[in-house]
């Protein structure tokens, strides 16, 4: 191959998206596609695998076409992460995949929390186990769909999908392999971690995880029809978004912290591997390409709990589309004193997994009262979720950082990283760019066809804004997050409580 261009595809539980960029990280192509959830039942949500492949495939050929096949010298695939995607032995779909955000087998980790199994699990990969893991959806799947648990041949994940239909081979990498069966220790899986969980026959079905610069293999005649990839492209093992995120963000030293405020939000901190000290909260993942860990503590509801909101302001007023709701939402919470005239927003949406795994949480507005505006609502959704960014970082331990690097969709809105901000007490650099997944993606696909160095990746040059703490709302905001903690501390009793009575009901 003679092409001196990258490109990356990032496979996102709401988006999917392609990029082309020089070796200077500078995009010289785009696209952006939808990509349909399922959810047809309370709780749950999966994706047709084949309608994924048939989006990515409509995404790489439109960045294709916009630069010539001839010019791309390599591809990296990064995606979402967990989840319960399953092949056959033909190498077809079992079924729709069980994504990560799926609540399905919520009363088997509540389970496994209560009888300690949770515990002795996070010995292996440092990691809390929540419904929609691997393990979790396929213990389900075996007693509720055991045909389909029958069928399935290969456990993979999504970017592992969409690298086996641009090349045939299949592959994972270890940052997507880690949750929740790795032994970070011996950088295999733990037998005894499937046997945990009842689930002895997936370990058949688990690919050896290799290094996200390794290769995949190369784009076959037949992704070449459907894409207008060159037949031979080289495509890299690719990594889990977070991790591809952290690589385009140029982070790889002990200490380094990011927040990513998207569809999930994400707290990630590099440090050094270390023995096992006891049960930790989120996951630990192993670097893409850097000899670290990740620490990821990833609450399940982060810019998805302001769309929820702007959902509601978009039914009141009728024919008012999203983006509309979004700015009049924006500039009410603006108008909203700090502390949302003492309204709290905890933002359980869908459950919880970091800092607390709680599968029945559920969101709830405390403080409200007669004087209580539309605006302190807003504001307080954003608080919330500020507060749980908060609460997710102060439980991995690390010291607090001059300053964070912030980015995802959420990191464009100003008023919500000032409030980040000054619940965090430190200066948020964010950038406008939500373009990290894939130059991330595109470049460990360079690094591992041997266009880039891995050990020294480029750093390339982006508009950053900066938004420091407002010293006049530092001490009010800690006032708050102790309160926030109480409340979330206080909310477990009536969560067990909604569901004894409730049972499943939405």
């Amino acid at each position: 191959m003679t092409g001196n261009l990258h490109l990356g595809l990032d496979v996102g539980t709401t988006a999917i998206k392609a990029a082309v960029y020089d070796s200077r990280g500078v995009m010289k192509a785009s696209k952006v596609c939808d990509s349909g959830l399922i959810a047809d039942h309370p709780g749950w949500s999966s994706q047709s695998m084949d309608a994924i492949w048939q989006i990515c495939a409509l995404a790489l050929a439109s960045v294709v076409s916009q630069v010539g096949a001839e010019n791309i010298g390599t591809v990296g695939v990064c995606g979402q992460g967990d989840g319960l995607w399953l092949l056959d032995e033909d190498g077809n779909p079992v079924r729709d995949a069980i994504l990560w955000n799926d609540q399905r087998a919520v009363d088997y980790v509540t389970g496994w929390i209560e009888d300690g199994t949770a515990d002795r699990l996070a010995r292996y990969s440092r990691t809390a186990i929540w419904p929609g893991t691997s393990g979790a959806a396929f213990r389900w799947l075996k007693e509720h769909e055991p045909d389909s648990a029958a069928r399935a041949s290969h456990s993979i994940n999504c970017k592992d999908w969409v690298n086996f239909n641009l090349t045939g081979e299949l592959t994972t990498d270890i940052t997507d392999a880690t949750i929740p069966f790795m032994d970070l220790d011996t950088g295999d899986y733990a037998p005894a971690a499937f046997s945990m969980l009842g689930v002895e026959e997936l370990r058949e079905k688990m690919l050896d995880a290799v290094r996200a610069v390794e290769l995949n293999g190369m784009v076959s005649e037949a992704a070449s029809q459907k894409t207008g990839l060159a037949v031979g492209t080289p495509v890299a093992a690719g990594c889990i978004d977070v991790a591809a995120m952290i690589s385009g963000m140029g982070l790889a030293e002990t200490g380094d912290i990011c927040l990513i405020l998207g569809t999930t939000a994400v707290v990630a901190v590099i440090v050094e591997a270390e023995p096992f000290s006891g049960p930790q909260p989120g996951a630990t993942l192993a670097h893409p390409y850097a000899e670290k860990w990740i620490k990821v503590l990833a609450p399940l509801s982060g810019a998805s709990a302001l769309d929820w909101f702007s959902s509601l302001d978009t039914m009141s007023y009728g024919s008012a589309d999203a983006g509309e709701s979004a700015q009049r939402l924006n500039a009410a919470a603006s108008s909203a004193p700090a502390g949302a005239n003492g309204v709290v927003f905890l933002p359980f949406l869908s459950g919880e997994r970091a800092p607390i795994v709680a599968p029945h949480a559920t969101a709830s507005f405390l403080g409200i009262t007669s004087a209580t505006t539309q605006a302190d609502l807003a504001r307080a959704v954003m608080e919330g979720t500020a507060m749980s960014l908060r609460q997710c970082f102060e439980a991995t331990g690390a010291a607090k950082p001059g300053q964070i690097f912030m980015t995802g969709g959420g990191a464009r809105n100003a008023l919500w990283c000032d409030i980040i901000a000054s619940v965090m007490n430190t200066m948020i650099v964010a950038s406008d760019s939500s373009d990290h997944g894939t130059w991330g993606a595109a470049m460990l696909g360079a690094c591992a066809a041997g266009t880039m160095d891995v050990g020294r990746p480029p750093k390339r040059d982006e508009a950053l804004r900066h938004h420091g703490p407002d010293p006049d709302l530092i001490a009010s905001y800690d006032r708050l997050f102790r309160l926030y903690e109480r409340y979330v501390a206080s909310s477990g009793e009536l969560w067990n409580a909604r569901r004894d009575i409730m049972g499943d009901q939405p």
